[in-house]
């Protein structure tokens, strides 16, 4: 592992996040989260994954099969949401990287890129090196970026995960052979980990015999596809306790009409959000 590769990414302000996503495609934010905090999310995230295991699709992708996984943080738990909702260092990074400057209906200070996907992992097997932006391309643009909260301390003997730095400009697919020379995210329970999703990562084999549980949050710029259909899902109690900046992070201000009738603005400001979400797709003021 190059040290002082290694060491460059951590950062403890948003300034020094930003920097070192420009530079290296990730950043770590030593001990972002308290102890007390991890382990409240650690604890309910176990429950979750107690409560859904059963629930989950036979149609999981090979990479994904009998992997410990939560899906839908979002959906599940108002505690999970404002982990990454009212986290200063969080919204400030992602705006400098994901937000649209004429998205002008709602206040050029809010956020308005999306939530993604919003998951809980605690990998078992070796993933290979890849990309999680589909494409590879250059810029100074992101379209996807993630932000890990890690609820276990993250060795190489329990799989961490591995990233070549500087490979989010490389504008290609990821080369299987650079896991080789990948450098470890060696971290612990309550660091803030965020890379640009061109980066090349992937993850070792987790050998400890025990997890390594982080919470993973997806983000996009707006007119990305979400994973799932987040603004139909979240239940009306969750909904009721975003503030409207929240409920656009969620998709909620461009989110797809149903047709012409309802309307036409794939941007729409806070004064067009619905009150139910049963009414999301009808958000007009007719």
């Amino acid at each position: 592992m190059d040290q002082a590769v290694y060491k460059s990414a951590l950062a403890n302000t948003s300034e020094e996040c930003i920097s070192s996503i420009c530079r290296d495609g990730y950043a770590r934010i030593p001990q972002a989260f308290g102890q007390d905090t991890v382990k409240e999310a650690l604890d309910r995230i176990r429950y979750w994954f107690e409560k859904t295991i059963g629930e989950q699709s036979d149609r999981m992708p090979r990479l994904n099969r009998a992997q410990p996984m939560v899906y839908n943080l979002q959906s599940k738990d108002m505690f999970f949401n404002r982990l990454i909702l009212e986290t200063p260092i969080i919204e400030d990074t992602l705006k400098h990287f994901l937000n649209d400057q004429w998205f002008s209906v709602v206040p050029p200070e809010d956020p308005n890129y999306i939530l993604r996907s919003f998951l809980a992992r605690s990998s078992n097997y070796r993933m290979p090196m890849h990309i999680d932006s589909f494409v590879p391309y250059t810029g100074s643009f992101p379209f996807i970026m993630q932000c890990s909260i890690l609820l276990e301390d993250q060795t190489l003997e329990n799989g961490c995960t591995l990233i070549v730095p500087g490979s989010h400009q490389a504008d290609q697919y990821a080369d299987p052979e650079s896991y080789k020379t990948a450098v470890p995210i060696e971290a612990r329970a309550g660091d803030l980990v965020f890379w640009d999703s061109r980066i090349w990562h992937g993850a070792g084999e987790n050998t400890s015999g025990g997890t390594r549980w982080s919470i993973i949050a997806t983000f996009c710029r707006w007119w990305i596809k979400q994973a799932f259909d987040i603004p139909g899902n979240v239940p009306q109690e969750i909904y009721d306790q975003f503030t409207n900046r929240q409920r656009a992070v969620m998709g909620y201000c461009s989110v797809p009409y149903d047709d012409e009738t309802y309307g036409i603005d794939m941007k729409r400001g806070y004064e067009l959000l619905p009150e139910k979400v049963s009414d999301y797709k009808y958000s007009h003021s007719a």
